[in-house]
């Protein structure tokens, strides 16, 4: 047993052991709560699918609300796993709705959440129950109940329990598209699966079709990569500034077995350069390397090269620029040389480095003090009156853990928004830090990007983050939250989904714009908290017949009013019927029409 657990420890990345451990050390006990509240925290923020499922796989951790609303909003968790949590929490949902309906309308309601009762997975048919006991009536004084879900024993096979659940397997007796419907499915569909197989398909148009489907997405276009044979694939989306920049589609498109061998070596020539401009050139063995890697750099790759500098180190843009402005002459055969003076690498004295750090006025120059080895050299830059917000803040992800903190107790500093959010983001700062310059962050954007930061490993942090971005938008009125939703995308309704859905006001004023992002409709119409009025406000809303996406969140939302649904039914084509009624989560009532 040992060296089966073993093995699948070595199968997690380094962070996933931590939380493994985290996880597996209380989940034979009922959490006290400080534990469910550790556990409500990692079932939000996880981006790992295996320990999502493993979480998703403890029912007596899913008999708190917190923690299966948490793996219900988690774009990370598992789409069948989340689609099932899903329906749990329309459940509970519509039993609320049905509480605050007129007598008349209760007997409908009522035979309507029996129904998408009777649809919910038989493995959380108990945990409902349980949960419906705990919000109808007080815990006894001994807080027992027989309903409570068996804690696990001690022998326990992590591999099947954090086994990702098997797609469905294809229906031989799916109808044979034509290309003009094979096109416009590629542009249109919602599922996964048939994307996926549109993007690796031969066909060139249909490839290119998919790649627009608004539906598209970084995991997507890298799990087509490690499947597609089609060389041509490969330089479409190489082609594409959206994938051509992301670090992680780069490296899925030269370590795919089917990519092109020029490719993947032009990619490899600017990973490597990336690699020595990061590592600094201290030796003149460095400086020969970075030079011989510069030489051979196709041109296409110099926007990446401009692109990385400009973020990591934009004191090497003119290193970049003399190398591409002596690109042509390059090609002629004639050799290139590093300049006799001023680049062999040795830093200037003390004296030249302390006057620089408190009189330089150009920026390249007041970078280069802030990178000083000298601790007084750097605390004298930090006084420069020339010195901005944003020169510091593109210095900050290159200081080491002593000067970010020394950074953050600045006086001045530590209260410009700027710095003050990037110090949050730096991998090394102290939880107690970040939480001191969180106060000092204003509007809703930086407690998004806090939330939304992977990196991110404070919990508090991310807590007090969410528990800001709720008091300001309480705060707010209609019109400002309608600002809000929208600037952020409709971000603000997956950390906020209670306030913002149950907020019907706001919803039905926003749906009543008719250039409003399909992206946001697309969002309410998926989840199962957003009110059956703004579900059927969504369902006449003039951007849905050029969406068929959202068309299919409607439809499968058990929420949506029969009548809409019907509706929108006829609006598809027999082939859309078709994919719809695969899914177990389809309703009843649309079943028997199909």
């Amino acid at each position: 047993m040992k060296e089966a657990e073993g093995a699948f420890l070595a199968s997690l990345t380094e962070p996933e052991q931590i939380h493994f451990r985290h996880l597996a050390l209380i989940r034979p006990q009922l959490p006290t709560e400080s534990q469910v509240y550790m556990l409500e925290g990692l079932a939000r923020s996880l981006a790992s699918p295996r320990l999502l499922t493993l979480m998703a796989r403890t029912p007596h951790w899913l008999a708190h609300w917190p923690i299966l609303l948490s793996l219900a909003e988690n774009e990370a968790t598992p789409e069948a796993i989340r689609r099932d949590l899903e329906m749990v929490v329309s459940l509970f949902d519509q039993m609320r709705e049905m509480d605050q309906a007129p007598p008349a309308d209760k007997k409908d309601r009522s035979e309507a959440v029996k129904a998408l009762y009777s649809q919910l997975n038989p493995d959380l048919k108990p945990v409902a129950k349980l949960l419906a006991k705990l919000i109808a009536k007080s815990v006894s004084a001994t807080g027992n109940t027989q309903e409570l879900p068996p804690l696990p024993g001690e022998d326990t096979d992590w591999e099947a329990l954090t086994a990702l659940p098997e797609a469905p397997p294809p229906q031989a007796s799916a109808p044979i598209l034509h290309r003009g419907d094979r096109l416009a499915r590629a542009q249109q569909t919602a599922q996964p699966d048939e994307l996926l197989g549109f993007l690796v398909d031969a066909d060139a148009e249909l490839r290119m079709v998919a790649l627009q489907n608004p539906l598209i997405s970084e995991d997507l276009i890298r799990r087509a990569l490690g499947l597609c044979a089609v060389p041509e694939f490969f330089e479409e989306v190489y082609a594409e500034a959206r994938w051509y920049f992301r670090e992680p589609v780069r490296e899925s498109i030269q370590e795919a077995p089917g990519c092109p061998a020029g490719l993947s070596r032009r990619l490899a020539l600017a990973s490597h350069l990336v690699a020595a401009l990061e590592r600094g050139a201290a030796h003149p063995a460095s400086l020969r390397r970075i030079v011989s890697l510069f030489t051979q750099l196709e041109e296409g790759e110099y926007q990446y090269v401009t692109y990385w500098a400009k973020r990591q180190s934009p004191q090497l843009l003119r290193v970049v620029k003399y190398f591409y402005d002596r690109l042509v002459r390059q090609r002629s055969g004639l050799s290139s040389a590093l300049p006799e003076r001023g680049e062999d690498g040795r830093w200037a004295s003390m004296e030249e480095r302390v006057f620089l750090a408190t009189q330089a006025t150009q920026e390249d120059q007041i970078i280069q003090v802030l990178k000083d080895p000298d601790p007084q050299v750097f605390r004298l830059a930090l006084e420069n009156p020339a010195l901005t917000s944003r020169m510091l803040a593109s210095t900050l992800p290159a200081l080491d853990r002593g000067r970010a903190e020394q950074v953050a107790s600045h006086a001045n500093w530590q209260k410009d928004p700027l710095v003050a959010e990037t110090l949050i983001h730096h991998p090394h700062l102290t939880e107690t830090t970040a939480l001191r310059l969180l106060a000092n962050l204003p509007g809703l954007k930086p407690a998004i990007e806090i939330l939304r930061d992977p990196r991110l490993q404070h919990l508090e942090v991310k807590r007090q983050a969410l528990e800001t971005l709720r008091t300001l938008y309480q705060d707010m009125d209609v019109s400002e939250r309608i600002a809000a939703l929208r600037a952020s995308g409709g971000e603000l309704m997956r950390h906020l989904p209670q306030e913002v859905l149950q907020d019907e006001e706001t919803l039905r004023r926003m749906v009543s714009d008719r250039q409003l992002d399909p992206g946001i409709l697309l969002r309410l119409a998926r989840n199962k908290l957003t009110p059956r009025a703004v579900l059927e406000q969504i369902a006449s809303h003039p951007v849905l017949m050029a969406h068929a996406a959202i068309m299919s969140e409607l439809l499968l939302n058990p929420k949506t009013p029969k009548e809409a649904s019907a509706r929108i039914w006829g609006l598809l084509s027999e082939a859309e019927q078709q994919q719809l009624l695969r899914s177990p989560h389809l309703p009843a009532t649309l079943r028997t029409l199909g």
